[in-house]
């Protein structure tokens, strides 16, 4: 049986940003996402178009035809590497700790308007399929 990976994207948008009482000198240390760390080195805007460089995608397999699901994995997988993850060397292999564990970050606090989470993977089987489901979070603060 061939093992299949899925997402669930979790939405939650807040009424009040839990940044609109402090005044903007004392949050000096939040920082703004950069085009490149959420969709990728090759990102670019202009007025008129924005260009995803598919090979920027983590974890998306390139075809010509990519179906709309996988792009946005791809593009959700690619930001959440800002947030959370394994501290890897120069040939992706995590780096560990003395008792052999993964040594993982958490910035999940960092940004001034975007929170994004990740949750432990479960399995589940659909439609005879087993599949591994990774659930995101993703939190979006606005001011008032």
């Amino acid at each position: 049986m061939q093992l299949k990976t899925a997402l669930i994207i979790g939405m939650m948008t807040q009424k009040l940003s839990q940044l609109s009482n402090v005044p903007s000198a004392q949050r000096t240390y939040m920082q703004s996402l950069s085009l490149a760390q959420l969709f990728g080195e090759g990102a670019f805007q202009d007025t008129s178009v924005l260009i995803i460089q598919k090979t920027d995608l983590l974890r998306l397999t390139l075809a010509a035809n990519n179906t709309a699901e996988s792009l946005l994995v791809g593009i959700l997988i690619t930001a959440l590497n800002n947030f959370q993850g394994v501290i890897t060397d120069e040939d992706s292999e995590p780096i560990t700790d003395e008792n052999n564990q993964p040594i993982t970050y958490d910035n999940s606090e960092a940004f001034e308007f975007l929170q994004m989470i990740s949750w432990k993977a479960f399995f589940s089987t659909l439609d005879n399929q087993r599949y591994i489901n990774h659930q995101i979070i993703v939190n979006i603060y606005t001011q008032l």
